[in-house]
């Protein structure tokens, strides 16, 4: 999950999932938590909430860098009686990017597991899809379509992509991140790196460089007869965390 940087609330929290959980849904908490566990594979996960109520979520895994999201990442989580969360607090319009850049991660339903725990969740601490579309709305952010965003997938991988309008980030933030992202595409690929270098500068803004990651990552992912996958998943999340960082 790509998630805008926020504002420390609170580092190294440690307890059960669960408990967790419903104590920031008590106190009406909005942005997100960073969760470290080891469950056979070490992982990191993040938690998007709105007033309480979870939005999205996503789990990473370290090594094998495979991901879980949406229900399954929280049914996940919800099995946790050991973790370590970092509490971030976002305002509401960063709310509103997160879940615009992380549809796939959506929870739009409790887990089906969490029925049959005595005491267990309910369907009160998962934002609905009116609460969803209004925390769109407000900050006049359509959620793509199915269909567009096949569209967006498509155009990516033959390389005409290309984005009509984006927020306007400052110059030197912007050449301070892109040279970042530069740098580590040359750190990972070498001399391979001219395809990803050429979409980063391609870019005008930090949102359009959110908005074309998947062109990053497929031209990336090109050259995995060239590179070890590992090293370009590496590459990709390292990317990842500089971009959340700028936005």
């Amino acid at each position: 999950m790509l998630v805008p940087k926020g504002e420390v609330l609170e580092l190294g929290k440690r307890g059960n999932f669960r408990d967790i959980l419903r104590e920031l849904s008590d106190s009406g908490f909005t942005g997100y938590i960073e969760v470290s566990y080891k469950k056979g594979e070490l992982s990191k996960a993040k938690v998007l909430f709105s007033n309480g109520k979870i939005v999205a979520s996503g789990i990473q895994r370290v090594i094998s860098k495979s991901e879980v999201v949406g229900e399954k990442a929280l049914e996940e989580l919800l099995s946790l009686e050991n973790c370590v969360a970092d509490v971030y607090i976002l305002d509401e319009e960063k709310v509103a990017k997160a879940l615009e850049w992380n549809k796939s991660a959506v929870v739009e339903h409790l887990p089906e597991t969490e029925v049959g725990v005595e005491g267990g969740l309910t369907e009160e601490v998962i934002t609905t899809p009116d609460e969803r579309e209004a925390i769109l709305k407000k900050y006049g952010i359509k959620m793509p379509s199915e269909e567009e965003i096949d569209q967006i997938i498509t155009s990516a991988l033959d390389g005409s992509y290309e984005v009509i309008s984006a927020t306007s980030s400052t110059p030197g933030d912007l050449d301070s991140l892109k040279k970042s992202l530069i740098s580590t595409a040359e750190l990972y690929l070498g001399k391979m790196s001219k395809k990803v270098v050429d979409v980063i500068n391609d870019c005008s803004s930090a949102e359009e460089l959110v908005e074309r990651f998947d062109e990053v990552r497929n031209a990336a992912k090109s050259l995995v007869i060239f590179v070890p996958r590992k090293k370009i998943d590496e590459m990709l999340s390292e990317m990842e965390r500089l971009i959340g960082e700028s936005i």
